[in-house]
């Protein structure tokens, strides 16, 4: 009996210290989450920029009830597009505390824990139409293992969905799964995705079809605060449907992102690629395309968005650029000017066209220069040319294809299409070869121009600013 009392009193003991450091893991697991959505909500302003239409981003705690062994919290994800649209939503997570949560154990998950998260997105009026298509059940859940040092693993299910909305638009979805580990005190992440199939049709009858979307990324940060950015998505064929128009297939689509960020500068590259391009019943080839930046200073990026968005909710104009008074636009130079005083420099290309008979070309790159002060004010014309340390403009098109997309594109018999195709092509290549624009050599067409300091090095010809635009109007009109 005294050896029961013993064990008794010890188990007693034991399940004591164990509520008490469940307790306390659910405060810091508490303060984790405070602290991680605060940071999400500063990386979503950053990443996203006024082209995408969406105001007011915001992800926050919107109840948090704490046990000893388990919280109950719920999470929203909320933003107003370009329309004034609300979109809402909200996640629901039963939190169990660690050290040993059941639902970590349950998943495989032995060593001590923080917590272990298992979120549902709920019903809403954003969410209601998947959430019916699965008979009212959770389209999202999000299960995760939150580790000590920052470590833990999450996974992201997602359920099918296909549902139409009273607009008459149309989604069809057939789920996937996205896994993420996390390390470095949540600083540092590798994910991996899959996803069968994605369809979407608006309420003109225009569809974009997706499949086989794969993704890749990974986020690293070294002890130094170095980060870097590697990312893929490659996805087997895209499909773009227009019912009264061409429709547009892509297939073997490759979007791949590399880049470093350093005391707030960002350097890298993006490319996207399609090993197939056909409209309609034409085969146009392969493309790639390739957009780099150098020295960007993302937090002054930040704030021209921010400017730029505020503008635009004070405009009255629905669609377009705002109509800027003297005041906004002064306020959007001193965010410019912010933003280019780290001298950053940009590259569109090289985009690379092929098909099976030859091969187009072109190549965009510009350095900018830290702007005066006293241009402020100046006309936008003078302000362009003053913050242009370099432009440069090169492209080459192959007579050969020029005629094979001609070919392509045309109604007529291929025999006449193509003498069609060479007499445009020689046309304009001789147009602009005597006005001085291009160059015309074993049947390429070239141009390679520089701007620098009010001057410009036309196909290594030197030109004054006045003769190029001369040479432009000749050439070109």
């Amino acid at each position: 009996m005294k050896v029961f009392k013993t064990a008794l009193v010890f188990l007693l003991i034991i399940a004591g210290l164990y509520s008490a450091a469940s307790w306390y893991m659910g405060r810091e697991a508490q303060l984790l989450i405070q602290q991680e959505l605060a940071h999400a909500n500063e990386q979503v302003l950053k990443a996203l920029g006024p082209e995408t239409g969406l105001q007011g981003v915001q992800v926050r705690i919107r109840s948090y009830d704490r046990g000893i062994f388990m919280s109950q919290a719920e999470y929203e994800m909320q933003w107003q597009d370009e329309h004034g649209q609300v979109a809402t939503y909200v996640f629901a997570d039963a939190l169990q505390h660690g050290p040993f949560p059941l639902g970590a154990l349950a998943q495989g998950h032995w060593a001590p824990a923080l917590a272990y998260s298992d979120a549902q997105l709920q019903k809403s009026a954003s969410t209601e139409d998947w959430v019916n298509s699965v008979n009212g059940a959770s389209p999202v859940a999000i299960q995760t293992f939150i580790g000590f040092g920052g470590e833990g693993v999450s996974k992201w299910v997602f359920r099918e969905a296909n549902f139409s909305r009273a607009n008459g638009s149309k989604v069809v979805f057939s789920g996937g799964q996205v896994d993420i580990g996390f390390s470095d005190n949540f600083q540092s992440h590798n994910a991996k995705g899959n996803f069968s199939k994605l369809e979407l049709t608006d309420e003109y009858g225009s569809a974009m079809m997706l499949d086989a979307i794969s993704l890749e990324s990974e986020n690293l940060i070294s002890e130094s605060g170095e980060r870097t950015v590697d990312s893929l998505v490659t996805v087997k064929r895209i499909g773009l449907i227009e019912p009264e128009g061409q429709d547009i297939v892509l297939g073997q689509v490759q979007i791949d992102l590399q880049a470093t960020q350093v005391s707030g500068l960002l350097t890298g590259q993006i490319s996207y690629g399609a090993k197939a391009v056909q409209v309609d019943d034409a085969s146009l080839g392969s493309v790639v395309a390739q957009v780099s930046a150098d020295q960007l200073n993302m937090t002054a990026l930040t704030k021209l968005v921010q400017e730029y968005d505020a503008i635009r909710l004070e405009d009255a104009t629905p669609e377009g650029l705002p109509q800027l008074d003297d005041d906004q636009a002064r306020r959007l130079r001193v965010s410019l000017f912010e933003f280019l005083g780290n001298q950053p420099a940009l590259v569109l290309g090289p985009i690379i066209w092929n098909n099976p008979k030859g091969q187009a070309r072109i190549q965009i790159d510009a350095d900018f220069v830290e702007p005066d002060q006293a241009l402020l004010d100046a006309p936008a014309d003078k302000l362009l040319l003053a913050v242009l340390g370099q432009l440069n403009l090169s492209a080459e098109v192959e007579k050969a294809f020029f005629e094979e997309l001609f070919i392509q594109l045309s109604d007529e018999e291929k025999q006449r299409a193509s003498a069609m195709a060479r007499m445009v092509f020689d046309l304009y290549a001789g147009r602009l070869s005597r006005a001085g624009l291009a160059l015309y050599d074993n049947k390429t067409l070239k141009i390679d121009a520089t701007y620098e300091e009010d001057t410009i090095r036309l196909n290594g010809e030197m030109v004054g600013l006045t003769e190029f635009l001369q040479r432009v109007f000749q050439g070109v009109l």
